[in-house]
């Protein structure tokens, strides 16, 4: 699946950004997103339907800046990866699958819908300038969003002077029973973590970090739950998930640990019996431009484009994206069987 065409360049003004929709194709702040096949097919399609795994308040705003740019209208069914995954197949495998595109949290799973023929190699505009890490090949899956397993902290209950700086404070006696995270079978956030952490210091770090006795739940909710409570001090997390818990009026602060960020990703593709092919190549074509990576930079996460602006948190100081830590398909394919098996051993079953 693939349309590319000669772009004619138009421009409207839309809030501060210059965006263009007409026959000729989509043209944001002077940037090409889309061709005129591509624009042309979407508005006669008129929507589209997606699999997502990302959390839904920021999807919900992810699509709003969506249908503002294009005025293509979307469906959303969010699930977790793995009955994502499992409901995507069964679908395909059945004839029955409708949806436009399908992503997961956990590029293993993803890539697996792409070997079975569910994910269709399409292109985009300028995928040759993206980063090669956060595409496949053939381009039958993109990694459009990154969020950082980043580190919670309970003001309540930590005073200022306590404040964990860096990823092996983690590792610091005061914290023994006082740690929160999710175990490594909770999906492709908390895998990412753990696997920075093996890559980076070393199977020595996993076993010191099981000696803090930490409260191990099997998703990132409960860990959420407790340290809200003050039932833990402080916790490794998703930044969605700390975001929400912050909002909701909880004690708790967000630390960018020195050392690195661990990215966990969203990634997914165009499926191969997309009912709606013009308008899911529009949603990804706009995902891979500036525009589209700005908007999800607005939600506080990084998007595929180089060129895009940075994320933004309230209280937390980002890191460049150079600095972001992001698994290889073939790393994380390689290892995945044998970290698992290995945290098992020594955090045990949980």
């Amino acid at each position: 699946m693939r349309w590319i065409a000669p772009f004619l360049i138009i421009a409207l003004l839309a809030s501060t950004v210059r965006a263009g929709v007409a026959a000729s194709g989509l043209v944001i702040d002077g940037n090409a997103v889309a061709d005129a096949a591509v624009v042309d097919g979407a508005k006669r399609e008129g929507k589209l339907l997606l699999y997502s795994t990302y959390e839904s308040g920021a999807m919900k705003k992810l699509v709003a800046a969506f249908t503002a740019d294009t005025g293509v209208g979307v469906d959303v069914i969010r699930l977790t990866s793995q009955p994502m995954f499992e409901r995507a197949t069964a679908e395909y495998s059945a004839h029955k699958l409708t949806a436009d595109w399908v992503d997961t949290t956990d590029i293993t799973l993803t890539d697996q819908l792409a070997q079975k023929g569910i994910l269709a190699a399409t292109s985009v505009p300028g995928f040759r300038a993206l980063p090669s890490v956060l595409r496949d090949g053939s381009g039958r899956w993109y990694t459009i969003i990154r969020s950082l397993m980043l580190v919670g902290v309970n003001t309540a209950v930590v005073k200022p002077n306590e404040m964990p700086s860096k990823w092996t404070d983690l590792l610091d006696p005061r914290w023994k029973g006082k740690i929160g995270f999710a175990s490594i079978d909770a999906g492709g956030t908390t895998y990412s973590a753990q696997f920075f952490f093996r890559q980076k210091y070393g199977i020595d770090f996993w076993k010191k970090l099981a000696a803090q006795n930490a409260r191990i739940a099997p998703s990132a909710a409960p860990v959420m739950t407790d340290l809200a409570r003050g039932e833990t001090s402080i916790a490794v997390e998703p930044q969605e998930s700390l975001l929400g818990s912050i909002a909701d009026g909880a004690p708790v602060k967000i630390v960018y640990p020195a050392g690195g960020a661990p990215a966990y990703g969203i990634s997914g593709g165009i499926t191969s019996t997309a009912p709606h092919p013009h308008a899911a190549q529009l949603w990804l074509d706009w995902l891979a431009s500036k525009r589209g990576s700005a908007a999800v930079a607005a939600l506080g996460a990084y998007g595929i484009n180089p060129a895009a602006p940075g994320p933004v948190l309230p209280g937390v100081t980002m890191p460049p994206a150079n600095e972001v830590y992001n698994i290889r398909a073939a790393d994380y394919n390689q290892s995945r069987e044998t970290y698992t098996k290995e945290w098992h051993q020594i955090f045990g079953s949980r």
